[in-house]
Order: structure tokens, then sequence, then C-alpha cells
């Protein structure tokens, strides 16, 4: 069974999680990706499941609606 971007996201560095939440904000999933697989945590984050991570914090950091 494979790990949930929660979980990852927890195992994650302080420093990497500020650095994501900083590249979610600017839309830049690529560099996110890029970040999180080279991230020092183990075992090492595959594409798919740096994705995963990146559109869950995207999820979490979304602006509320304008009304």
């Amino acid at each position: 069974m494979s790990e949930t971007p929660e979980a990852m996201w927890a195992r994650l560095p302080l420093e990497v999680q500020h650095e994501l939440d900083g590249l979610v904000k600017e839309h830049r999933s690529a560099s996110a990706v890029k970040l999180l697989r080279k991230a020092d945590v183990s075992p090492r984050m595959g594409i798919a499941e740096a994705r995963d991570v990146f559109e869950y914090r995207k999820s979490i950091l979304k602006p509320p609606p304008l009304f």
C-alpha cells in the first residue's frame, strides 16, 4: 500500500516544506516536483508521489473564493 500525500508531507524536513509551499503559491509544479525528488527523505519520492504531494498542498493553500 502506498503512502498518502499527507504522510509524505509530514516526513519532509521543515525547510523543504516551506520551500514547497512557496513553489505551490507560485504555481511552479515542475520546480516543486524536482525539489521533492531531491529531498533528503527515505524512501525517495517518485514523480507521481511528488505530484500528489504538490496537489495536496495546493488544495490546502488555495485561497478562499471571492464573493
